[in-house]
């Protein structure tokens, strides 16, 4: 298996329910896609394969719109990743640091493997 991502995208959104509506919250998010990048290891050409820039786009475009769930999140991520040429298996993780939930807890997260 042959994988391509990037892990720990921090973006700003207001992702919620009640109170959570109020201010954006810290949501972070992890891509990976598996990918024969072959031709790219053997030319050391990244033109070759999927660019890192294409896949962060993908990622804050799924973004745009209103949402009130991670599993929106992760879902929108991983539909607009399908887009891309190449693409065998993706996985898409998408945390809410600091969930508003009774107690400490580090992150809520939600994880898509299609």
């Amino acid at each position: 298996m042959k994988t391509i991502g990037l892990s720990g995208i921090q973006v700003l959104k207001v992702c919620g329910f009640g109170e959570e509506r109020e201010k954006p919250q810290k949501i972070e998010i992890d891509v990976e896609i598996e990918t024969d990048f072959t031709n790219v290891a053997e030319n050391d050409n990244p033109d070759y394969g999927i660019d890192l820039n294409a896949i962060y786009s993908l990622v804050i475009q799924s973004l745009k719109d209103e949402v009130y769930t991670i599993e929106t999140i992760a879902h929108r991520i991983c539909e607009n990743l399908k887009n891309l040429d190449s693409v065998e298996r993706i996985k898409v993780k998408v945390k809410k640091l600091n969930p508003p939930v009774d107690g400490e807890v580090k992150y809520s997260v939600v994880t898509i493997e299609e």
